[in-house]
């Protein structure tokens, strides 16, 4: 059950993330402080909830890039060291891994079941 609020959530969050941000350029992005911070952040939700997600439930979504989840956290601390990565989490990473995650709920309903 846990699994499922937790994947759902990752989902949700990164809707928001293409919402706010899919009429933005890059140069767009990072001029906009509200947008900027608001994405931030719902990255950051995004990175601890795939944290959260255990190991071996990762291993059965091989296609969701979960080491770049990982290890966003550590750019997100800094993002004017980051700017690359943070666009390419905005912009390519959160896609994916919501169309990934699109796919795996119709592949592996169970896993996405808030049902006990």
């Amino acid at each position: 059950m846990l699994i499922g609020a937790l994947l759902g959530l990752m989902r949700e969050l990164g809707l928001d993330v293409i919402t706010l941000t899919e009429e933005l350029d890059e140069r767009e992005f990072f001029n906009s402080r509200l947008t900027r911070i608001e994405t931030l952040r719902l990255l950051g939700s995004m990175a601890q909830t795939a944290a959260d997600i255990p190991v071996e439930v990762r291993g059965r979504m091989p296609q969701v890039d979960w080491a770049a989840w990982l290890s966003l956290p550590k750019k997100l601390a800094d993002p004017a060291q980051f700017p690359l990565q943070i666009w390419v989490a905005v912009k390519e990473l959160t896609p994916m891994t919501v169309h990934h995650l699109n796919d795996y709920r119709r592949t592996q309903p169970k896993l996405f079941s808030i049902v006990p």
